[in-house]
């Protein structure tokens, strides 16, 4: 008996080493949790062992419950609920000792992961992507650990990690979880091609993302908001300005409420684009005011910052220096604060300030910056294979190259940059380039160029059609006291006309808001809004709101009747609070 009992200790003792060594590898792979693990071993009688064994197996449908429950906030994109369930299961597992200990924290780590990058964390959700890994590369959630790495890399710019990870499969997944982060992964590589220049794969790659995203439903309404918004970039860029308008519109209610930070960020600066492209000033400034509010809102300063710098753009191509230097400022002590807080990657901080600094410079007669710099950037963003931001940042050094009086060097730089646009199918960006590039392509279009550009004679259609809608554009844009005239050359009847509360109405529209909302914003009751937008289908010959908003923006009907109204509606209500 005596014999007996010094075994049972002796294997006690075993376990409780065991235990050791397992809870100490978590933390040497895992790192801190959020909630600190209690000790696993406590100087209990060896009698309570069988119930903390019972307590521990009791636990285990609960951790699967909170698992569950996890999974599905990480479907809908609700990352606080997610970490919440997460730091449940945590405290649950320290309460069961067991030999899928390192599995259960690896699928924890794996989907805290998830959690991180859709908070924008993107630091923090490496660090638990690859301790997820490192417990156990083959758990059932590591596909999700690998997606995140590959998306933080490609947020770092770190090419090499990203070429060194597999993709996702590409299979339609029975659970959710699996399907969500198919359509991620190939997000991913989508956006990889955009921004190679690659138009016509990326698209490819974004229309199977969509395609999976229709198998998760209305579990998730704003999974499809990434892979939408490359779509839609992607028609942007290839002159289709309604096409990409009429993607991007209907979800912005989705993007206010939950959603990832890249999909958020690029639908708002693509529906500016698209309206300063269609003249739109006052529409465009408002919709970068409601992400600059969100972007505070939600604590996303990517979103604050990427808003900052459009506006200063908008501002300066409206002829409004002070409103475009105030924002710059305001860009500068955002990217200070995100320097301290290491919120963004450094080469992403410098490529705004440089472009932001190049644009003020610029628009002031006898402005003088540091060109070296701009021209870093350039080449910073050819070294990570970004040439989608590589144009834009060339042709801030055609023109500067034109105000420094070297045309012939100008000349060169925008010849390559119509053979990569000729390739790619890159239209849009050279049409909204600054007037003093814009007449540099009309000369080259007419074939007067520097006889040492032999093959720039290849590229004269390119530059000629880029010219045509150049031209175009500025005929087509709406001017004030002309609306009647410019709707009938567009077709409408020349008795088609909007009241003030009609023209708020379909702006209101178009910013994603419902009817109950557009009701509460104005102080009316949402009858009164339903039968305003009947009206307005009407007048406007539209059968549903999509239609109704693309309509009375192609026309200059969905203008703000007045700068009051946008900053009432930018200063926060236009969420409908």
């Amino acid at each position: 008996m005596k014999q007996a009992s010094i075994r049972s200790i002796q294997a006690s003792n075993a376990d409780t080493c065991s235990t050791r060594s397992v809870e100490a590898g978590v933390r040497t792979a895992y790192g801190s949790l959020a909630t600190p693990l209690p000790p696993l071993i406590t100087d209990e009688p060896f009698g309570l062992i069988p119930f903390r064994r019972d307590r521990s197996a009791s636990n285990t449908p609960k951790i699967r419950l909170e698992l569950a429950r996890a999974r599905y906030m990480l479907v809908r994109l609700d990352s606080e609920e997610a970490l919440v369930s997460l730091q449940r299961v945590e405290r649950q597992i320290a309460l069961t000792a067991g030999q899928d200990m390192l599995a259960l924290y690896s699928e924890v780590a794996a989907m805290r992961a998830a959690s991180l990058v859709l908070r924008d964390d993107v630091s923090a959700a490496l660090a638990a992507a690859l301790s997820a890994l490192r417990l156990d590369s083959i758990s059932p959630t590591a596909h999700v650990a690998r997606t995140v790495c590959r998306y933080v890399y490609l947020h770092l710019g770190d090419m090499k990690r990203l070429d060194a990870l597999t993709c996702g499969e590409r299979i339609e997944y029975p659970d959710r979880l699996r399907a969500a982060t198919a359509v991620f992964d190939c997000s991913v590589d989508a956006m990889i091609e955009l921004r190679k220049l690659h138009l016509n794969s990326a698209q490819e790659l974004a229309e199977h993302a969509l395609n999976m995203a229709q198998y998760i439903g209305d579990a998730s309404p704003s999974i499809d908001v990434l892979p939408a918004s490359i779509i839609g970039q992607v028609l942007f860029e290839r002159g289709r300005l309604e096409d990409a308008h009429a993607l991007i519109a209907p979800r912005l209610p989705h993007l206010r409420r939950v959603g990832m930070v890249e999909g958020v960020l690029r639908c708002y600066c693509l529906l500016a684009r698209i309206a300063a492209a269609r003249g739109q000033s006052a529409h465009a400034q408002a919709v970068l005011a409601d992400a600059e509010e969100l972007a505070i809102k939600r604590n996303w300063p990517r979103l604050g910052v990427a808003s900052l710098a459009q506006q200063v753009a908008i501002h300066l191509w409206m002829g409004s220096p002070v409103e475009a230097t105030g924002c710059a400022r305001r860009l500068e002590d955002q990217i200070a604060a995100c320097a301290r807080q290491g919120g963004m990657p450094g080469f992403e901080m410098a490529r705004y300030l440089a472009i932001t600094h190049a644009r003020l410079a610029l628009a002031r007669p006898n402005g003088t910056f540091d060109v070296q710099q701009l021209h870093s950037v350039y080449l910073d963003c050819l070294s990570r294979h970004d040439y989608i931001s590589a144009v834009e940042v060339a042709l801030l050094l055609v023109e500067a190259q034109l105000q420094q009086q070297r045309q012939d060097e100008a000349f060169e730089l925008l010849a390559a940059l119509l053979r990569y646009a000729v390739s790619a199918g890159l239209l849009q960006t050279l049409v909204d380039c600054k007037d003093s590039v814009g007449e540099l392509i009309s000369k080259l279009g007419r074939g007067d160029m520097p006889s040492r550009l032999t093959d720039a004679h290849s590229l004269r259609a390119y530059a000629n059609l880029i010219d045509a809608r150049r031209r175009a554009r500025r005929v087509s844009q709406p001017c004030a006291g002309v609306v009647v005239t410019a709707n009938a050359r567009r077709g409408l009847s020349s008795t088609t006309s909007l009241s003030e509360r009609e023209r708020m109405i379909v702006w209101l529209m178009g910013q994603g808001m419902t009817n109950k909302q557009i009701a509460l914003h104005l102080r009316i009751a949402p009858e009164t809004v339903k039968s305003y937008a009947k009206h307005l289908y009407t007048k406007l010959s539209v059968k549903n709101r999509a239609e109704a908003v693309t309509v009375a923006a192609r026309h200059g009907l969905a203008l703000l009747p007045e700068k009051g109204a946008a900053a009432s509606v930018a200063r926060g209500r236009i969420g409908g609070t």
